[in-house]
């Protein structure tokens, strides 16, 4: 609120005879009650068939690439009921490199910034609208020299245990 409104509205409070504190305490549950839980992702449903999902509820979370200072995140956005077939969701890289097994097929579509793929010593590196498959059973290094986010779509959707089988 810019100081101008804020000092109307002061002066309405006055003019009212209502507490300055009600006010604050009124405006702070109203603004509780838009924040949504940071574990919950937005999900606008169509009888158990479409789901529209609002990305400014996207909360990403660390992804474990097995070192601790890498700077990944991610979010899955379907769970396994409701997309049995085929995981999603979205991930991060800020300035990191990880090696990464993938006992799945897998399609990122880069949303911005750089994802770079490296196989067999061949690096594809992948900008803003560029989409990048990567076969089931390919050991990769998924990296960003400056920063990305993709979208992943994964096929079978149980893809962290093909991940886990490898190790």
């Amino acid at each position: 609120m810019n100081k101008e409104n804020e000092q109307m509205t002061k002066d309405r409070i006055v003019d009212v005879n209502i507490s300055e504190e009600l006010i604050t305490r009124i405006v702070n549950e109203v603004m509780e009650s838009f924040q949504t839980d940071n574990k919950q992702v937005k999900k606008i449903t169509e009888h158990d068939r479409i789901r529209l999902i609002k990305r400014n509820s996207v909360v990403f979370e660390k992804f474990d690439t097995g070192n601790p200072t890498d700077q990944v995140t991610f979010k899955e956005i379907l769970s396994i009921e409701e997309s049995p077939n085929m995981a999603t969701g979205f991930l991060k890289i800020e300035k990191s490199a990880f090696d990464w097994y993938l006992g799945y097929d897998e399609l990122d579509y880069v949303i911005e910034g750089t994802l770079e793929i490296t196989y067999n010593g061949k690096t594809y590196t992948g900008h803003g609208g560029d989409v990048i498959f990567i076969p089931k059973e390919t050991p990769v290094t998924f990296s960003s020299p400056d920063h990305c986010t993709f979208f992943f779509a994964a096929y079978p959707a149980n893809w962290q245990d093909l991940c886990e089988a490898k190790k």
